[in-house]
């Protein structure tokens, strides 16, 4: 039986606002603001305390990215301080003023580094996305796309709400982890 996770849960404080700069996949750097949360699950009674990093770039047209900086010794949680969510811009109206990241779950498994979820999905997500579930859309509707994915899930977000973009980043990578969680085929 699944652990009843509650994105509620989750105590979530500002920790520190510094200028920072880091690369992309690609290799360019990035200059703008690091905020650092100190985030802590009460979902769990033990090994319970992250650092989580938000990067916000200078320019308004920038991707923001969510990733653990300090993440709680278990063995399940090995390496997800290399998983990040990134929040792209909306491009269609009236989602303009909103950031939207891919519904991306982590993969337990180790076969895959994500698990992309489209069309259809949404009702074998696990309980603690009921909280997310009004912020879900198929990516069709707010952005354009060029590749395969216009039928993707999509989380929405407002630009300066780094709380549930944290909240997000629990829902699919560390909570997906933890259960071993992996959508029906």
């Amino acid at each position: 039986m699944r652990q009843s996770y509650r994105t509620n849960r989750l105590e979530i404080a500002l920790q520190q606002k510094r200028k920072a700069s880091w690369k992309t996949v690609a290799g360019s750097a990035i200059k703008g603001t690091e905020y650092l949360y100190a985030v802590k699950d009460a979902n769990f009674r033990s090994l319970n305390t992250w650092i989580l990093a938000v990067r916000v770039p200078k320019s308004v047209y920038g991707n923001i990215i969510v990733q653990p900086i300090i993440a709680p010794g278990k063995k399940v949680w090995a390496g997800i301080d290399r998983k990040s969510i990134v929040l792209v811009r909306a491009t269609k109206n009236p989602y303009r003023r909103l950031l939207y990241c891919k519904l991306n779950l982590a993969d337990p498994s180790g076969y895959r580094t994500k698990l992309g979820t489209r069309r259809g999905d949404r009702s074998a997500l696990p309980k603690w996305f009921s909280g997310l579930k009004w912020r879900m859309r198929l990516k069709r509707t707010v952005s354009t796309t060029l590749g395969k994915d216009e039928w993707a899930q999509v989380i929405l977000v407002d630009r300066q709400d780094y709380s549930t973009m944290i909240r997000a980043y629990f829902a699919m990578k560390v909570w997906i982890m933890q259960e071993g969680f992996l959508m029906a085929s």
